[in-house]
């Protein structure tokens, strides 16, 4: 009896244990964060951005054990697409038509998890992420490269970007002045968040 004792409260000891050994990270988004859509016509560039964040959104990571990755289980980051600004209020106004923003008022970057933990170490650190963007409606899921990089403030920058088509949100290019001026169907889509680490 005496040793089922001892093996039971061995158990419930390291599971205990397990659970304490997870942290927690949370990660303030700061107003300053912002999106960058970039494109091209037939005619020059153009880029579409949402300079800054008016949400009040906190990312939470836990940190996985020993060889697993670790996990948001809050990832969410929303913007108002209605936000956008191109420079020229009537690209402006076709971007944001584009979008559907009227329909679908968020876009959404929605962390699911990272390669590692970052350390938040002061200089760079790149890694994988794999996250979701809902844009328009749709929502896609997409493996990025990621760089944090923690500033001297101790605000910390997290950021990434890759390439995009109109179609893979299921959207159609824009066209202007009787279909002559033609938008390009590949965006590069990039986000630059301001983080403030929780010590709580």
């Amino acid at each position: 009896m005496r040793i089922l004792l001892s093996i039971l409260c061995l158990i419930l000891f390291a599971e205990f244990r397990t659970d304490d050994s997870v942290l927690v990270h949370r990660l303030i988004v700061q107003p300053d964060s912002r999106l960058t859509i970039e494109g091209k016509t037939n005619v020059n560039k153009f880029t579409c951005a949402i300079p800054h964040y008016v949400g009040r959104d906190t990312l939470v990571l836990h940190e996985g054990g020993k060889g697993t990755r670790p996990v948001f289980v809050k990832g969410s980051v929303s913007l108002d697409a209605s936000s956008f600004d191109c420079g020229i209020a009537p690209m402006t106004a076709d971007f944001r038509k584009t979008i559907n923003s009227k329909a679908h008022p968020a876009i959404i970057i929605d962390f699911i998890s990272f390669e590692r933990t970052p350390s938040y170490a002061y200089g760079e650190e790149k890694f994988k992420g794999i996250i979701n963007i809902s844009l328009g409606g749709t929502t896609k899921l997409f493996e990025m490269i990621c760089t944090i990089e923690s500033k001297p403030s101790g605000l910390i920058h997290l950021s990434g970007g890759r390439e995009f088509t109109f179609a893979d949100f299921n959207l159609e290019p824009p066209k202007h002045m009787m279909g002559l001026v033609k938008v390009q169907p590949d965006l590069h889509v990039k986000f630059n968040l301001i983080l403030k680490l929780d010590t709580y």
